[in-house]
């Protein structure tokens, strides 16, 4: 069931919240929901038993109000079965509810009968999920239960269930909700401001007014309302309809620039609503009125000897207008003959803009223009009168404000400059009194002509700039500055920057390309020597190799022109004659000509052509690119190996050569062709071929070498003859011999001697070492096998099995007699290496409870060294000898008695010694930490990671802290120490 309590105050005030007042036990079996006011049943019930409940209805205002109401609960049996079910008599209606209905308005009258006779129950069961409508359980009344709005909701399908308790029909009610006129018109903005031009036209529109309204009939009306100035009410009107503001007659800017309007909107509803708003209209200034001078002429006087700056006389005049309209500038348009006079733009003060002089106009007309910034602009003009008048005590004045001369150098003394003009009422004397740089000018002090007092040179000084004074009988003065210009004379001969240029270009090079700088530094020391090697290192491929020389002269007496003199180089390059670069006009050839050295002359282009005493030398390396095939000095090779033999024996070296230069014609040898079974091998390198596998091999091999430099490569034919010697008496005195020596040696030693038997008298036998290498030598009669000073290093290799035969070759038997023989040669360890400790750092954590003799870590050390220089033993250099101890041998670090407070460390140096003679040793520092167990431990005592230098904010790092807790506690993170720039964040749960 649902009890409904109505509260006539809107918003807070008017917020019911129901509640069940506590009671005996009675209470406890229902529960009301807050809002709606539902009960529902929170136990199970007795039949044919009433509860007496106390509700409580109560509103959300300052201070709160409340009610309370009876509501008797009466439980009824619900039949086990029925054979009719209810009846609804009223079927589906339509209904129509204003917006302005109260809660508990009678909505609708919902009526159903049953033919059992039983008790029927309504409830809403659908289409009102705000709970705004109310029923009777009992009676089927459909009340509101809250204001309605037709803005929010403007019809309901409300689902109705009737039940006997066995049987549940259904009906639909419609609810209509009729629209109020509830709501004001709202404009779209409480202050309308818009700016216009005083100049619009009567009938345009200043604005548009926007409103809006709620309610269904949305029809609204605008109206002016009122003004802050009444005249505004006649300049402006309002369409009804539309809200259009537009001009009824013509704005003045200068009469009124602001209208502020009231603007007022209204509903059709009954009674109608209203709302207003404000209109403000900012008129701008538009240029109608032009600048009006204050007086119709103006005149002035001016005394010839004013200095410039001087003021004559002010202009002014005014603009009704406002902003850059009334800004006005004022110009002199006509009159000022030789621009003698100036005018300030703004402030119209007419000053002195030269040197007045009477002689030449006596009286200026000029006409003054003042225009204001409108656009367009507007302007009016004025006369200007000004009298030049002459002052009794005038100085002398100078004809020429800024006399200038010209004259060669070299002149003969006294040659005349320039004659000096001044106008005085008496005469006046000339002075030099600044300037005269190494006194070369004199003046006649009556005349004002100046010669020259000594020979000018062009290249010391190229001009003067002498001061002269000229002074009248009445001890008035005046100065001018004079220029004098010193002309060139071609009187220098050009020269060479340096003497001798370097430069490289590539033989591969096109026609026509530039020959790039070597620096002098890094090019030969020998003069006309071939540049080898590659230099390309040292070239900057932005600066070409430029013929430098200077010239004293200016003009064209400086302009230069270079030229090649030696023949030869001339054919393959050429140089530019006005800026000396140098460029190819022949395909080059490093081959045939690797090296060009010539010279170059200049000459200047005066009158007449002067050229310089010295020549450039230009020394040009042709730089080697890989053009030229290697070439095979055999085209094909004969060689006869004889069996038995062993691996790795050397059976023939092939040779090849290349033109280029050593790093374009690196070889490499590979036997491509002919190579059954992979029988023989190659050194890519030195050209050697060896025997490989000498238990496959056959009677006879037919080889294709190819070696190639890259890019070329050319094919050689080596034929392998392959015979069994026969018994041919010699052999060796042992079957094998041994030998030693120390690692790192470079003493020349003999390290075995081999000798044989059956040889007849003055037998020559000649003897060899068939696999080759460079550490060992043979005596090629003697037999002694000796080292070639190389130093022998055990850690790399530790024996060497050296392949000897013994050749004789006698005039009266076909085939050699041969011998073989081998010898092992052992490389005899030393200490020289000490040993190296491995999986670094070393860190332990041992906790307080951890017993006696508890390992806490182990370190481990390797030695490269054999037998006792290999062997390792461990001791404590340093550290807490009675906390802990390492194993001699096996490393291990062990506790000697239990450990007292957490969160100490501790840090324990440990020696690894070998066993040489003079044992080498090295250290290693283990970092203990002794912790609770209760206390979570890192799993690493060490993490890093790389950033990258543009990594985003935010990013995450591959570095993933970890730690266990032993007691399975939750563990936080965070950043204590070396974060100074907040930089990095940790993720307090994932360490992150």
């Amino acid at each position: 069931m649902q009890v409904l309590a109505t509260d006539q105050d809107i918003g807070e005030n008017g917020r019911v919240t129901y509640s069940i007042k506590p009671g005996r036990g009675k209470a406890k079996k229902f529960r009301i929901d807050p809002d709606t006011g539902v009960i529902y049943a929170a136990r199970t019930f007795e039949i044919d038993t009433e509860y007496d409940l106390l509700v409580r209805a109560e509103d959300h205002g300052v201070p709160k109000r409340s009610q309370q109401a009876r509501v008797v609960v009466a439980v009824v049996g619900v039949p086990l079965e029925s054979e009719n079910a209810p009846v609804v008599k009223t079927g589906d209606q339509h209904v129509e509810v204003t917006e302005s209905d109260a809660p508990g308005y009678l909505v609708a009258l919902i009526q159903a009968s049953d033919a059992d006779g039983e008790q029927v129950w309504y409830d809403i069961v659908g289409g009102d999920e705000r709970h705004e409508f109310y029923i009777g359980r009992d009676n089927g009344n459909v009340l509101l239960a809250k204001y309605l709005d037709w803005e929010r909701q403007r019809e309901y399908n409300i689902t109705i269930s009737i039940s006997d308790g066995v049987h549940m029909v259904y009906t639909q009610l419609y609810v209509s909700v009729i629209d109020i006129n509830d709501h004001r018109p709202e404009f779209t903005e409480s202050v309308y401001r818009v700016d216009i031009s005083e100049n619009i036209e009567e009938g345009m529109e200043v604005l548009q007014l926007h409103a809006t309204d709620e309610d269904e009939d949305k029809k609204l009306f605008y109206s002016l309302h009122a003004a802050r100035d009444p005249v505004s009410l006649k300049l402006f009107r309002v369409d009804s309809v539309t809200g259009s503001i537009v001009m009824a007659h013509r704005l003045d800017r200068e009469t009124l620039a602001e209208h502020v309007l009231i603007v007022i909107v209204k509903d059709q509803g009954t009674p109608a609503k209203r709302n207003y708003a404000t209109v403000i209209i900012t008129v701008h200034d538009h240029n109608d009125h032009a600048p009006e001078f204050t007086t119709k002429i103006v005149q002035g006087k001016v005394y010839e000897t004013a200095a410039v700056g001087t003021q004559v006389v002010q202009v002014y005049a005014i603009d009704r207008d406002v902003g850059d309209n009334a800004q006005i500038a004022y110009t002199i348009v006509s009159g000022n003959i030789g621009n003698v006079f100036g005018i300030d733009p703004s402030m119209g003060v007419i000053s002195v803009a030269k040197q007045l002089d009477i002689s030449a106009l006596s009286e200026y007309m000029l006409q003054v223009k003042a225009t204001d910034g409108g656009k367009p602009p507007l302007s009016s003009q004025i006369p200007v009168h000004i009298m030049i008048g002459m002052a009794d005590n005038a100085p002398p004045r100078f004809i020429s404000d800024d006399p200038a001369a010209e004259i060669y150098e070299n002149q003969p003394i006294g040659t005349f400059v320039i004659h000096l003009e001044a106008r005085s009422t008496s005469s006046l004397l000339f002075q030099i009194i600044g300037g005269n740089v190494g006194d070369m000018f004199f003046i006649n002090p009556s005349t004002g002509v100046i010669t020259t007092k000594d020979q000018l040179d062009y290249e010391h000084n190229k001009f003067y700039n002498l001061t002269v004074r000229a002074t009248n009988m009445a001890s008035a003065s005046a100065t001018c500055s004079v220029t004098i210009n010193v002309l060139d004379r071609n009187d220098n001969v050009p020269y060479f920057e340096q003497q001798v240029y370097w430069g490289e270009v590539s033989e591969a090079a096109p026609i026509g390309s530039l020959v790039l700088t070597l620096s002098e530094a890094l090019a030969p020391n020998v003069s006309g020597s071939a540049i080898t090697g590659n230099h390309n290192h040292l070239v900057n491929a932005s600066l070409p190799l430029v013929i430098r020389a200077r010239d004293d002269d200016s003009g064209l007496n400086a302009l230069l022109h270079y030229d090649i003199l030696d023949m030869l180089p001339r054919r393959y390059f050429h140089i530019d004659s006005s800026t000396g670069a140098i460029k190819t006009i022949m395909f080059l050839d490093h081959e045939k000509i690797p090296f060009f050295s010539f010279h170059v002359k200049v000459t200047d282009l005066g009158k007449p052509r002067l050229t310089s005493e010295l020549t450039a030398e230009v020394r040009i390396n042709i730089t080697d690119v890989n053009d030229c095939a290697p070439a095979f000095s055999q085209s094909e090779y004969n060689v006869t190996l004889l069996l038995p033999t062993y691996a790795n024996v050397a059976v023939l070296q092939v040779n090849a050569t290349d033109e280029d230069s050593s790093e374009n014609s690196t070889l490499r040898y590979d036997i491509i062709e002919g190579n059954r079974d992979g029988v023989f091998a190659i050194d890519a390198t030195t050209g050697i071929i060896t025997t490989r596998d000498v238990e496959s091999i056959g009677p006879a091999y037919r080889l294709a070498v190819r070696v190639s430099d890259g890019k070329f490569a050319k094919v050689a034919q080596v034929h392998v003859n392959v015979e069994t010697s026969e018994n041919s008496g010699l052999i060796f005195q042992r079957p094998t011999y041994e030998g030693s020596i120390m690692e790192n040696s470079t003493k020349i030693s003999t390290v075995a001697v081999v000798n044989v038997l059956g040889s007849t008298l003055n037998e020559h036998i000649e003897f060899a070492i068939l696999n080759p290498t460079d550490m060992f030598q043979i005596g090629l009669t003697s037999g002694a096998i000796q080292t070639t000073g190389r130093k022998f290093d055990r850690e790399v290799r530790d024996n060497y099995e050296l392949i000897v035969e013994a050749r004789s070759q006698q005039p009266d038997r076909e085939k050699p007699r041969v011998a073989h023989v081998i010898v092992n040669v052992t490389i005899l360890d030393i200490n020289d290496n000490c040993p190296m400790f491995v999986n670094l750092p070393y860190y332990a954590v041992v906790s307080v409870d951890d017993p006696r003799g508890s390992v806490i870590t182990k370190v481990h050390a390797l030695d490269l060294d054999s037998f006792e220089n290999g062997e390792v033993r461990y001791e404590m250099k340093r550290g807490h000898g009675e906390l802990f101890k390492v194993d001699r041998k096996t490393g291990e670090v062990t506790l000697k008695q239990t450990l007292e407070g957490h969160n100490r460390d501790y840090e324990l140096l440990i020696s690894a010694y070998d066993g040489g003679i003079t044992p080498c040793s090295t250290d290693v520092t283990v970092h203990v930490k002794v912790i609770d167990k209760s206390m979570p431990v890192f799993s690493k005592q060490f993490y890093s990671d790389t950033v990258a230098e543009n990594i985003e904010l935010h990013s995450p790092l591959s570095v993933a802290i970890q730690a266990e807790s032993p007691l399975g506690r939750k563990l936080i993170y965070s950043i204590v120490k070396g974060n100074e720039m907040e930089e990095f964040a940790v993720d307090f749960n994932t360490a992150i």
